[in-house]
Protein backbone atom coordinates (compact mmCIF):
# COMPACT_ATOMS: atom_id res chain seq x y z
CA UNK A 1 0.00 0.00 0.00
CA UNK A 2 1.68 3.49 -0.90
CA UNK A 3 0.97 6.18 1.59
CA UNK A 4 0.82 10.10 0.58
CA UNK A 5 2.39 12.41 2.79
CA UNK A 6 0.09 15.83 2.86
CA UNK A 7 2.94 18.85 2.17
CA UNK A 8 4.01 20.46 5.21
CA UNK A 9 3.34 24.30 5.02
CA UNK A 10 3.56 25.69 8.92
CA UNK A 11 5.67 24.32 11.66
CA UNK A 12 5.50 25.71 15.40
CA UNK A 13 8.60 28.30 16.55
CA UNK A 14 8.57 30.84 19.42
CA UNK A 15 6.71 33.63 18.27
CA UNK A 16 7.48 36.96 17.12
CA UNK A 17 3.87 38.45 18.12
CA UNK A 18 3.82 37.37 22.24
CA UNK A 19 7.67 36.93 22.95
CA UNK A 20 6.39 34.55 25.66
CA UNK A 21 4.65 32.06 23.63
CA UNK A 22 4.65 29.57 20.64
CA UNK A 23 3.10 31.04 16.99
CA UNK A 24 2.75 29.12 13.96
CA UNK A 25 4.89 30.19 10.60
CA UNK A 26 5.06 29.17 7.03
CA UNK A 27 7.94 26.84 5.72
CA UNK A 28 6.64 27.52 2.41
CA UNK A 29 4.58 29.62 -0.04
CA UNK A 30 1.22 30.35 0.60
CA UNK A 31 -1.05 31.82 -1.78
CA UNK A 32 -4.24 33.90 -1.26
CA UNK A 33 -7.01 32.07 -0.63
CA UNK A 34 -5.41 28.80 0.64
CA UNK A 35 -6.88 26.36 3.06
CA UNK A 36 -4.48 26.22 5.73
CA UNK A 37 -6.38 24.38 8.49
CA UNK A 38 -9.80 23.03 9.43
CA UNK A 39 -11.83 25.88 11.31
CA UNK A 40 -15.15 25.93 13.02
CA UNK A 41 -18.40 25.14 11.96
CA UNK A 42 -21.87 26.64 11.89
CA UNK A 43 -22.81 23.50 13.93
CA UNK A 44 -20.18 23.68 16.46
CA UNK A 45 -21.93 27.43 18.00
CA UNK A 46 -24.59 24.51 18.80
CA UNK A 47 -21.87 22.96 21.11
CA UNK A 48 -20.48 25.39 23.80
CA UNK A 49 -19.21 25.03 27.12
CA UNK A 50 -21.29 26.95 28.80
CA UNK A 51 -19.37 29.82 30.89
CA UNK A 52 -20.94 28.56 34.30
CA UNK A 53 -19.45 25.63 34.34
CA UNK A 54 -15.77 27.14 34.18
CA UNK A 55 -16.05 28.57 38.05
CA UNK A 56 -14.79 25.91 39.63
CA UNK A 57 -12.08 24.89 37.34
CA UNK A 58 -8.94 25.07 38.37
CA UNK A 59 -6.79 28.29 37.96
CA UNK A 60 -4.57 26.59 35.25
CA UNK A 61 -7.08 25.46 33.78
CA UNK A 62 -9.00 28.72 33.22
CA UNK A 63 -5.85 29.96 32.44
CA UNK A 64 -6.08 27.94 29.30
CA UNK A 65 -9.75 28.15 28.20
CA UNK A 66 -8.70 32.57 28.06
CA UNK A 67 -6.07 31.87 25.67
CA UNK A 68 -6.98 29.21 23.98
CA UNK A 69 -10.46 28.92 23.35
CA UNK A 70 -12.81 30.70 21.25
CA UNK A 71 -16.16 31.97 23.21
CA UNK A 72 -19.44 33.54 22.53
CA UNK A 73 -21.41 35.38 25.22
CA UNK A 74 -22.91 32.05 25.86
CA UNK A 75 -19.74 29.63 26.01
CA UNK A 76 -16.60 28.47 24.21
CA UNK A 77 -14.94 25.75 21.85
CA UNK A 78 -13.17 23.35 24.23
CA UNK A 79 -10.59 21.40 22.58
CA UNK A 80 -11.21 18.35 21.41
CA UNK A 81 -11.65 15.83 24.42
CA UNK A 82 -11.12 18.63 26.74
CA UNK A 83 -7.53 17.97 26.39
CA UNK A 84 -5.11 20.84 26.26
CA UNK A 85 -2.05 18.36 26.06
CA UNK A 86 -3.27 17.74 22.76
CA UNK A 87 -3.63 20.68 20.77
CA UNK A 88 -3.51 20.87 17.19
CA UNK A 89 -1.09 23.49 15.57
CA UNK A 90 -4.45 26.10 14.48
CA UNK A 91 -4.79 26.25 18.46
CA UNK A 92 -1.40 28.04 18.66
CA UNK A 93 -2.57 30.97 16.09
CA UNK A 94 -1.99 34.20 17.35
CA UNK A 95 -4.04 37.58 17.23
CA UNK A 96 -2.84 40.67 14.78
CA UNK A 97 -4.66 43.51 14.33
CA UNK A 98 -3.09 42.89 10.27
CA UNK A 99 -3.61 39.47 10.46
CA UNK A 100 -2.57 37.44 7.22
CA UNK A 101 -5.41 34.49 7.94
CA UNK A 102 -9.30 34.74 8.27
CA UNK A 103 -12.60 32.58 7.48
CA UNK A 104 -13.62 31.16 4.23
CA UNK A 105 -17.54 30.59 3.85
CA UNK A 106 -17.12 27.10 5.47
CA UNK A 107 -15.39 28.54 8.44
CA UNK A 108 -12.12 26.58 7.74
CA UNK A 109 -8.68 29.14 8.02
CA UNK A 110 -7.78 30.75 4.90
CA UNK A 111 -4.58 32.48 3.32
CA UNK A 112 -6.27 36.25 3.09
CA UNK A 113 -3.44 37.27 1.48
CA UNK A 114 0.64 35.70 0.15
CA UNK A 115 2.37 34.23 3.28
CA UNK A 116 5.91 33.82 2.60
CA UNK A 117 8.30 31.68 4.62
CA UNK A 118 9.15 32.64 7.66
CA UNK A 119 6.18 34.58 8.47
CA UNK A 120 4.14 33.96 11.27
CA UNK A 121 0.37 33.19 10.22
CA UNK A 122 -1.90 34.96 12.62
CA UNK A 123 -5.72 36.47 12.70
CA UNK A 124 -7.46 39.24 13.90
CA UNK A 125 -9.71 37.94 16.68
CA UNK A 126 -12.46 40.14 15.73
CA UNK A 127 -13.39 38.30 13.27
CA UNK A 128 -14.69 35.05 15.50
CA UNK A 129 -13.99 36.18 19.15
CA UNK A 130 -17.67 36.95 20.07
CA UNK A 131 -17.19 36.94 24.76
CA UNK A 132 -18.09 40.33 25.89
CA UNK A 133 -16.11 39.28 28.95
CA UNK A 134 -12.61 39.07 26.26
CA UNK A 135 -10.20 41.27 26.97
CA UNK A 136 -6.19 41.29 26.40
CA UNK A 137 -3.75 43.71 25.27
CA UNK A 138 -2.23 43.53 22.02
CA UNK A 139 1.56 43.87 20.81
CA UNK A 140 1.22 42.90 17.52
CA UNK A 141 2.57 46.35 15.82
CA UNK A 142 0.66 46.65 12.71
CA UNK A 143 -0.14 49.70 11.29
CA UNK A 144 -3.66 49.60 12.51
CA UNK A 145 -3.00 47.93 16.02
CA UNK A 146 -5.86 48.76 18.46
CA UNK A 147 -3.60 48.14 21.64
CA UNK A 148 -6.35 46.50 23.30
CA UNK A 149 -9.22 43.29 21.88
CA UNK A 150 -12.20 42.48 22.97
CA UNK A 151 -14.69 40.10 22.52
CA UNK A 152 -16.84 43.16 21.17
CA UNK A 153 -14.54 44.14 18.39
CA UNK A 154 -16.32 42.44 15.83
CA UNK A 155 -18.92 44.50 15.74
CA UNK A 156 -16.10 47.52 14.70
CA UNK A 157 -14.74 45.30 12.26
CA UNK A 158 -18.47 45.24 10.50
CA UNK A 159 -17.49 48.74 9.23
CA UNK A 160 -14.31 47.20 7.70
CA UNK A 161 -15.40 45.96 4.24
CA UNK A 162 -11.87 43.68 3.86
CA UNK A 163 -11.98 42.39 7.48
CA UNK A 164 -15.65 41.80 7.00
CA UNK A 165 -15.57 39.08 4.07
CA UNK A 166 -13.13 36.99 5.93
CA UNK A 167 -15.03 36.96 9.36
CA UNK A 168 -16.66 33.95 10.57
CA UNK A 169 -20.30 33.37 8.78
CA UNK A 170 -21.76 33.07 12.27
CA UNK A 171 -20.80 36.37 13.43
CA UNK A 172 -22.18 38.19 9.73
CA UNK A 173 -25.07 35.84 10.42
CA UNK A 174 -25.56 38.07 13.72
CA UNK A 175 -25.86 41.36 11.60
Amino acid sequence: MRRRFKNVIVELRPSKIDPKGVGVFAITNIKQGTKIFDGIYLEDFNNLISWKIVKNLPEMTLQKINAFCVGTPKGFFPPENFDFNNLSIEWYLNHSCDGNIGFNKDGDFIAIKEIKPNDELSYDYGLVESNPKFKMLCNCGSYNCRKKITGNDWIKLLDDPEKKKFMHLYLRSKI
